[in-house]
């Protein structure tokens, strides 16, 4: 299975930390974030991957040898020419790398545990990761119906325990066919597309899963992946 890795948004509320740099790369233990990424990816089978890159494609490009060379995976990279949305970037690297078969698309801000990966490369149709979490107010909420089905994706802010979006899909090769090639958005724009068609359906997951968009967030995860003695 292919994997499009969207990574080419700005990480404004990491520059901090970043620095200005592409926050895919930001560092966790002398590591860039986006090789634990692609190791989980590669232990769940997934060996096939496309950067959808934007801001900073230079740090992506210079890296891309020695990552491909480390885990072992086909990468390759598509640059859009102006900033196109994570909708957008998507229909940009389906237009100049399209698939053949049923594919996933991830966000390059958010770890995930290799079974998570696994249970949607295994599910078939259109499907999204819906992750159990605490405080669903940093994440879109998903509203599903009794058999997976999903009916809604609410913005952020939803306060309280609940089901979220954990920016993991799969889609049919022809899920997108037909959508013109502009800035969009994935989840307010494409997304809804499938849902009003009633074609998107969830797979829960249960296990990590953390994001790293916040330099508090990214201390977070340092700190619970560190502690507990995960390499």
């Amino acid at each position: 299975m292919r994997a499009y890795i969207l990574c080419g948004g700005l990480g404004t509320r990491l520059r901090e930390v970043t620095k200005g740099g592409q926050k895919a790369m930001v560092e966790v233990r002398g590591e860039p974030f986006l090789q634990l990424l692609l190791r989980e990816l590669k232990q769940a089978q997934i060996t096939d991957i496309v950067l959808c890159a934007g801001y900073r494609a230079d740090q992506l490009a210079q890296a891309r040898d020695g990552l491909a060379e480390e885990t072992g995976l086909l990468l390759q990279m598509v640059v859009e020419g102006s900033p196109l949305g994570t909708g957008g970037a998507l229909l940009h690297a389906l237009a100049s790398l399209p698939p053949t078969q049923r594919y996933m698309v991830l966000n390059a801000d958010t770890y995930l545990d290799a079974e998570g990966f696994a249970a949607m490369r295994a599910a078939n149709g259109n499907r999204i990761l819906a992750a159990q979490v605490a405080d669903r107010s940093r994440y879109g909420s998903l509203q599903l119906s009794s058999d997976g089905k999903v009916q809604a994706l609410t913005e952020k802010g939803v306060q309280g325990e609940g089901v979220v979006n954990a920016g993991v899909y799969c889609f049919e090769p022809d899920a997108f066919v037909g959508g013109a090639l502009k800035a969009c958005s994935l989840e307010r724009d494409l997304l809804p597309r499938l849902i009003n068609r009633q074609q998107l359906y969830a797979v829960d997951y249960a296990g990590t899963f953390q994001d790293i968009g916040t330099p508090s967030a990214l201390a977070d995860f340092c700190h619970q992946r560190y502690s507990e003695g995960r390499q």
